[in-house]
């Protein structure tokens, strides 16, 4: 028998908020965190667009884990450590603590999926160069690269699970996955599959990415593919007919409480959504730019969606000038005239684009605003035609939302949601 699965927990760390509350506020007030590219970046390379969002700002040492421990961790998995204690924290279920990772938390039987895009490479560069006795240009910092004794476990894209379920002693299933701006979608659309199946009766899901780098190399191979808003302000304009690209950001991440609805109960969660379907597939045409038609992605939504009504889509919405064109032609052919279309809005116009973390962040918004029944606004200059767009914050009574993702590679998931009764 299928199980019901419940959304319990949300744990969101970025630039512009960490933590369920304060991101969720930034959200509503459209709160950007979009500074102009350090000089550095430029020492060999004239970059076309001048703003990001860097990485968010915190110290796990802060929330009790050990120094000796941190220092065995790359970005992905600090990140994924702090995402995994708010969101258990906001389930009432566990926190970190200075015991760790020795203390019991009562969720052996638990599971870990993450959503990686790229991952840092920074831990990576810097052992290549003091592998090679190079000591990399940096004024800020004179002291000769060293090989770290770690860079393999550090480097490893698996350590961002395996670190939340060493801390949290969770021993259910654990992995990441990569599907590109897609892959925080599809680790929550993997985990709704295990429990509804009763494979496991709580999973903690979601993205991460870390794309740090002290000398923008990552940020200017998205910029050499003319990916990135030219904005003279840096502001990504989803949806709008002046947009130019999207807003390039460092990194961050998210994870939510997958739980069993009865699981939940028994504890007397509270619960943010109800996750109810969850579709996959691929365009196969090309690695970068996605199929022209939007055949594929207007079959997992028609899929996905059935006969239901849905109130609240919130769109891949990247700013870039192809994409939006397909996804504003896919929903208007979906749903017909902006008079029958739910709201859209797109959270990367608030956030940027941070890649595997992306899908995640995005789910979190569309649980609460399945939760509070309101939903973002977008700064969208010139809209698109016939596209029901929250320009500002508003009340919106949801019953069914949809949540969509499309990376790289062709890799298209949605996620379909519905309020809790």
């Amino acid at each position: 028998m299928k199980r019901r699965v419940v959304i319990s927990g949300i744990g969101p760390v970025t630039a512009s908020g960490i933590g369920r509350q304060s991101f969720w506020q930034g959200m509503l007030e459209n709160r950007t965190c979009i500074k102009p590219i350090p000089s550095r970046f430029e020492k060999n390379y004239r970059f076309k667009s001048r703003y990001y969002v860097p990485m968010p700002e915190f110290s796990l040492a802060e929330y009790g884990v050990p120094h000796r421990l941190i220092k065995l961790m790359g970005d992905p998995a600090i990140i994924s450590v702090l995402c995994a204690h708010l969101a258990l924290q906001d389930a009432g279920l566990a926190a970190l603590s200075d015991d760790l990772p020795e203390r019991t938390t009562g969720l052996e039987e638990s599971g870990v999926i993450i959503g990686i895009g790229i991952g840092s490479l920074q831990s990576s560069y810097s052992s290549y160069l003091a592998h090679l006795g190079i000591q990399a240009d940096d004024s800020r910092n004179q002291k000769k690269s060293q090989f770290d004794r770690m860079i393999i476990p550090m480097v490893m894209p698996n350590s961002a699970a395996a670190w939340v379920a060493i801390l949290f002693g969770m021993h259910g299933t654990d992995y990441t996955l990569n599907a590109a701006c897609a892959s925080g979608t599809y680790a929550i659309g993997e985990a709704y599959q295990k429990v509804a199946e009763g494979l496991c009766p709580l999973i903690l899901a979601g993205g991460v990415e870390a794309l740090k780098e002290e000398h923008g190399a990552i940020m200017r191979g998205f910029d050499v593919l003319s990916t990135l808003t030219s904005a003279e302000d840096g502001v990504p304009m989803p949806f709008s007919e002046k947009r130019s690209g999207f807003l390039f950001s460092e990194g961050g991440g998210c994870l939510l409480v997958l739980e069993e609805l009865e699981h939940a109960l028994a504890r007397g969660a509270d619960i943010y959504a109800e996750i109810v379907g969850y579709e996959s597939n691929c365009d196969a045409r090309h690695i970068v730019l996605p199929e022209q038609s939007g055949q594929w992605i207007r079959q997992l939504l028609a899929k996905l969606i059935g006969n239901r009504k849905i109130d609240y889509f919130n769109s891949h919405g990247t700013a870039t000038v192809v994409n939006d064109a397909i996804e504003a032609r896919i929903l208007q052919e979906l749903f017909g005239p902006n008079s029958r279309q739910p709201t859209i809005n797109a959270s990367k116009g608030i956030l940027g684009h941070s890649i595997g973390a992306s899908g995640a962040l995005e789910a979190a918004v569309t649980a609460l605003s399945i939760k509070s029944g309101i939903v973002h606004g977008n700064f969208i200059p010139d809209p698109i035609a016939d596209l029901n767009l929250a320009t500002g914050k508003k009340a919106v009574a949801i019953d069914f939302a949809v949540s969509t993702s499309y990376g790289f590679g062709g890799h298209n998931g949605a996620l379909l949601m519905r309020r809790y009764e």
